[in-house]
């Protein structure tokens, strides 16, 4: 689930318009997260922890920028799929969990951009965003094959900085696979982190949407 992702703030210093996004890399390594992740996922939690499937899942940044301090409707986008971690049900409720993204395979359309995303969130000393999810509000029991929406409460951490987060969308369960797909908007500088600006001809916006569809994968 800035899911991270997270990329957020992404908002990655453009030097130029943005072009249409690129379909990201794939992340290195695919298929459903072992169980071993568990221990840091879901421990003490009851319930059936369904972990996160790199070859579905996907999360992305959008931000709008300015150029001669003139909005044009340039919006960049980033992505990645490189999501680990796990959503943990019981009895069709969900559970405090973790998901994390890796900010450091953020991939936007220019290389130039995806360098400066990677020097404003610093990921060389804080390379993943992590949400820890406290729960969905209102408890609703997701049950097989139906749609709810919802919207997942819980503390985000971007560049070390730890914030209330709350992502809306739906939730669907079906034939041991959980799917989630949410979103939400916030401000970079609540994370510390500075919109980039080059000399005033290139700008971003504060306000950054995050989007996340995790595909989970029941684990025995």
């Amino acid at each position: 689930m800035s899911l991270a992702l997270v990329a957020l703030l992404a908002a990655g210093c453009a030097r130029g318009a943005a072009q249409p996004p690129v379909e990201p890399q794939p992340a290195a390594e695919t298929g459903t997260a072992p169980a071993a992740a568990e221990d840091s996922t879901s421990a003490g939690v009851d319930g059936t922890a369904y972990y996160v499937d790199t070859a579905q899942s996907q999360a992305s940044y959008a931000v709008d920028e300015t150029f001669l301090g003139q909005r044009l409707d340039v919006t960049a986008v980033g992505r990645t799929s490189a999501l680990s971690g796990a959503i943990v049900l019981q009895d069709g409720v969900i559970q405090p969990s973790t998901v994390e993204v890796d900010l450091t395979t953020l991939r936007s359309d220019q290389s130039r951009r995806d360098n400066q995303v990677q020097r404003v969130l610093d990921t060389r000393n804080h390379p993943k965003a992590v949400f820890r999810i406290q729960g969905a509000e209102g408890d609703p029991v997701l049950t097989e094959g139906q749609e709810v929406p919802i919207r997942l409460t819980g503390t985000m951490t971007i560049k070390g900085v730890d914030r209330p987060l709350t992502f809306e969308g739906t939730a669907k369960l079906a034939g041991g696979v959980l799917t989630l797909t949410a979103q939400t908007t916030f401000a970079m500088t609540d994370f510390g982190v500075d919109p980039p600006n080059i000399a005033n001809f290139v700008a971003v916006e504060d306000e950054v949407t995050v989007s996340v569809t995790f595909v989970g994968q029941a684990q025995s």
